[in-house]
């Protein structure tokens, strides 16, 4: 297999994760929501609903690197918005899993990592940039866009693990809902890892940008 093939299943991959996030996201409020909380704090809720859609609807364009290298005006100007949207996001995912949990504790302490690795990863790109080390920048916006994408692959790993039960009880629930969460945070950050250190080859090979996808 070239090296195209690996590449092109990733975004394949990658397109697949963004579409299912997206989707959660346009049908939030077709559906009762399954955690009554959310009724509660409806701002915090549609902002994180809302803009989370809209950061997953724009990241990926951010690692193409021909339009980053035609459209750089735009690849700026849309950094910034991400940023920005990717903070209110990450700040109001913390919101609700410390305030409204579904699952308890378990929940409360997945949300809390994981949102916190979002935010750390997303301020330390915009620091990087601002500094001007892009490489380090996309690094770690690729470690944000990973971190992001793992709420579609916990769904793509819990609800097929759901039929294993038969009848499942809310303690069964919350252990399989954390698991996946844990599960798809780490085949996440591990395939993003992987692909920072093939990009890190193949631009020391190479002399030159990679794309980062």
């Amino acid at each position: 297999m070239t090296r195209k093939g690996p590449r092109w299943s990733l975004v394949m991959a990658i397109g697949s994760l963004v579409f299912v996030g997206i989707a959660a996201s346009a049908t939030h409020y077709l559906r009762e929501p399954y955690n009554p909380g959310f009724l509660e704090f409806p701002v915090v809720t549609a902002l994180h609903v809302v803009l989370g859609g809209l950061y997953l609807t724009l990241a990926p364009f951010q690692f193409i690197s021909r339009i980053r290298s035609r459209h750089l005006a735009y690849h700026r100007r849309a950094g910034r918005v991400l940023v920005a949207v990717g903070l209110i996001v990450g700040i109001t995912a913390l919101l609700m899993g410390l305030i409204i949990p579904f699952f308890g504790w378990g929940e409360r302490v997945i949300i809390s990592l994981f949102g916190t690795v979002f935010l750390v990863a997303l301020v330390k790109g915009f620091v990087h940039i601002r500094a001007g080390r892009v490489t380090l920048h996309r690094e770690w916006m690729m470690r944000a866009f990973a971190t992001a994408l793992f709420i579609a692959t916990q769904r793509l790993i819990f609800f097929p693990a759901l039929l294993i039960f038969t009848d499942p009880t809310k303690g069964q629930l919350s252990a399989l809902w954390v698991a996946a969460f844990v599960a798809a945070f780490l085949l996440n950050v591990s395939v993003a890892e992987t692909r920072i250190r093939a990009n890190r080859s193949d631009s020391v090979s190479k002399g030159g940008e990679v794309n980062a996808l």
